[in-house]
């Protein structure tokens, strides 16, 4: 079985409901996961609230991590935390480990700012960043759609690997 962390960013329940897409595709895979939203300190709660905070465990615990971002700079108050997990981990820790991004327009051809400095830093820590061709999911009906089989493809283990 896989474990999947999925983070997002959003002050709207927009890329909200597209990190909840991914989550109900990886449990249809069978999959576990985790749903993380990443907040600036005293930011207001959207949608379902409780996610809990990021923590070293999760990232630990994953197979592949997925981050939505909502804004198309990155807003270094809300992905602080990400960055400094990341950086304390010691050579190795990581590696073998699969991510991939989305941003507000869900997964696409044109990357945002946000989503390379998100990819560089998860590169840093010895991720493998997946481009969202390497998913294989262009042939869904809609964004929703191709997001949950983003997700089931995370789980189900993805037999092409690119570098974004």
């Amino acid at each position: 079985m896989s474990n999947i962390v999925v983070l997002f960013q959003s002050d709207s329940e927009h890329v909200e409901q597209m990190a909840l897409a991914v989550a109900v595709g990886a449990v249809e895979a069978e999959g576990s996961i985790r749903l993380r939203r990443l907040a600036a300190v005293g930011a207001a709660e959207v949608g379902h609230k409780g996610y809990g905070r990021l923590q070293r465990a999760d990232l630990l615990w994953a197979d592949t991590v997925v981050t939505g971002l909502e804004s198309v700079t990155p807003r270094a108050e809300e992905l602080d935390g990400l960055l400094q997990l990341l950086t304390g981990f010691d050579p190795g820790e990581l590696d073998g480990k699969h991510a991939w991004t989305f941003g507000p327009e869900g997964l696409g051809s044109s990357r945002t700012e946000a989503q390379a400095f998100v990819e560089a830093a998860l590169q840093v820590a010895k991720f493998t960043v997946l481009s969202a061709a390497a998913l294989g999911v262009a042939h869904a009906d809609n964004m929703i759609d191709r997001l949950k089989e983003a997700g089931r493809r995370s789980v189900r283990g993805l037999t092409s690997v690119e570098n974004a």
